[in-house]
């Protein structure tokens, strides 16, 4: 399922991360690779996700987001 897809409070592992070479560098350097566990922290309405990543919290658009495969 894509990432959009987590519910708040819901934690998933990355299983891939799909786009482009600029999108998909953009979300590694972020530290979404696979294998690594994330937390929804807070999605509301239709604006921007803010998630628990190795311990930081990141804010990614839903756009590039849904390019971040989770199980």
């Amino acid at each position: 399922m894509g990432l959009c897809e987590l519910e708040n409070g819901k934690r998933g592992v990355v299983v891939r991360v799909e786009g482009g070479c600029g999108a998909r560098e953009h979300l590694l350097e972020l530290g979404l690779v696979p294998g690594v566990p994330v937390r929804m922290l807070e999605k509301a309405g239709g604006g921007p996700l803010l998630l628990e990543v190795l311990g930081s919290r990141v804010m990614l658009g839903r756009g590039i987001a849904g390019k971040v495969i989770v199980r």
